[in-house]
C-alpha cells in the first residue's frame, strides 16, 4: 500500500478503468463499462481528495461499481426493448413488394423457400416452380405472395 500512496491512489484507479474497459470491449455487456466507470469517478476523488484512505477508496469504488451496473442494466433494458421493437418493425417490412422467382411450387396454397438461409413459409394462388411472385405481406415465418 505504501508504494500506491507513494505515486498517489487515484493512478492505481485510472488504471483499474483502462483494465476495465479493456476488458469491456472484449466481453460487451456493460457490467465491466460500468465498473470502469466507477473506478474513473473514484480515482478523480482521489486525485481532489488524496487524504481519503484507501480502504474507504474501495468501500466507495463498490458501492459505485454497483449503482452504475444497476442504472446501466435499467437503461439498457429499456433502451435494448425499444432497439428490438425498431428492428422487428423494419425486418417485417423487409420484403414486402420483392418479386420472387419459386423454387417450390405453391400447391394448396402454401409452399417454402429459402431467403437469406431462412425458411419462409409461402401463403397464396396455386402456381408451379419457376413462376414469378410479389410479396404483398408479411408476418412471423409467412409470407403473402400474389402472382405477378
Amino acid at each position: 500500500m505504501d508504494y500506491l500512496a507513494q505515486f498517489g491512489y487515484h493512478w492505481f484507479w485510472f488504471g483499474l478503468a483502462t483494465v476495465l474497459l479493456a476488458i469491456e470491449v472484449v466481453h460487451g455487456r456493460f457490467m465491466f463499462m460500468a465498473g470502469s466507470f466507477a473506478a474513473a469517478v473514484i480515482g478523480g476523488l482521489s486525485h481532489f481528495f488524496p487524504y481519503v484512505a484507501f480502504e474507504v477508496q474501495l468501500l466507495f469504488f463498490a458501492v459505485a461499481a454497483a449503482g452504475f451496473i444497476w442504472l446501466s442494466r435499467s437503461y439498457l433494458r429499456e433502451r435494448m426493448a425499444k432497439i428490438q421493437l425498431q428492428q422487428d418493425i423494419l425486418l417485417q417490412r423487409r420484403y414486402v413488394g420483392q418479386v420472387l422467382t419459386l423454387v417450390n411450387p405453391i400447391e394448396s396454397g402454401h409452399a417454402s423457400q429459402n431467403m437469406d438461409g431462412v425458411v419462409w413459409s409461402l401463403q397464396g394462388k396455386d402456381c408451379p416452380a419457376g413462376s414469378q411472385v410479389k410479396v404483398v405481406d408479411m408476418g412471423e415465418g409467412w409470407l403473402k405472395v400474389e402472382p405477378v
